[in-house]
């Protein structure tokens, strides 16, 4: 992976101020580490210091608990990892956790710092993976996006689409198209409209000269 793109960025988010200094102690020198009492100013540093790796939230606090704040991540993000703490090991806060905020990982209080740590930088190294895989998918679609510009044609024409273009080619109107490939006047419009948004023009004589630019359109065609 490009070291340039990989993130070690966490953001905490407890109203125990006392807790938050006790994470700062247990990730320094391992993360980058932000720290917030208030869930509401959470979404807003997700949203103009991110990107985050990680987020690491406290079930219950006021305004927001923690799995409506990771609901709300996941709108904004949804390869940031989520990490869930609580002094409560409720069961049925757990399995909302898991089902409406989605969570990396769940953890009660107290939790010995060498767990922390582990689950922290497992869950970074999983951010950075589905950052990796969304990064090699984007380059795959743009090159394929380069190949079709270079062509000409986003798409592959149809057996219909090829037979339309011809008639094109030949001056014929939308009637005697339809007349000519036993259709109705609505499917030739309709085919018609597919090639120029395929071959990226607007009108009959730019889809003909396309076509024919493009070899799709032999000019030897007989009338």
């Amino acid at each position: 992976m490009n070291a340039r793109n990989y993130s070690t960025k966490i953001l905490v988010v407890d109203d125990d101020e006392s807790y938050l200094a006790s994470i700062r102690r247990i990730l320094r020198g391992h993360v980058t580490i932000i720290t917030t009492t208030d869930p509401v100013q959470a979404l807003k540093i997700i949203e103009y210091q991110g990107p985050f790796a990680v987020v690491i939230s406290d079930f219950r606090m006021p305004f927001m608990n923690g799995i409506e704040l990771f609901s709300k991540i996941i709108m904004i993000d949804n390869k940031i990892q989520r990490i869930m703490l609580t002094g409560c090991a409720e069961l049925q806060m757990a399995i909302d956790a898991i089902n409406r905020g989605k969570i990396t990982a769940f953890l009660t209080k107290p939790t010995p710092a060498g767990t922390i740590r582990l689950v922290v930088l497992d869950a970074i190294r999983a951010y950075n993976e589905l950052l990796a895989g969304e990064q090699a998918s984007q380059l795959q679609t743009n090159t394929l996006s380069t190949q079709e510009n270079s062509s000409g044609i986003c798409l592959p024409l149809t057996v219909k689409e090829t037979e339309i273009l011809a008639c094109l080619a030949r001056g014929y109107s939308n009637g005697e198209i339809a007349i000519q490939l036993n259709v109705t006047i609505g499917t030739v419009k309709s085919h018609i409209n597919n090639l120029f948004g395929k071959m990226g023009v607007n009108s009959r004589s730019k889809v003909v000269a396309k076509g024919m630019e493009l070899g799709l359109i032999k000019t030897s065609t007989p009338q």
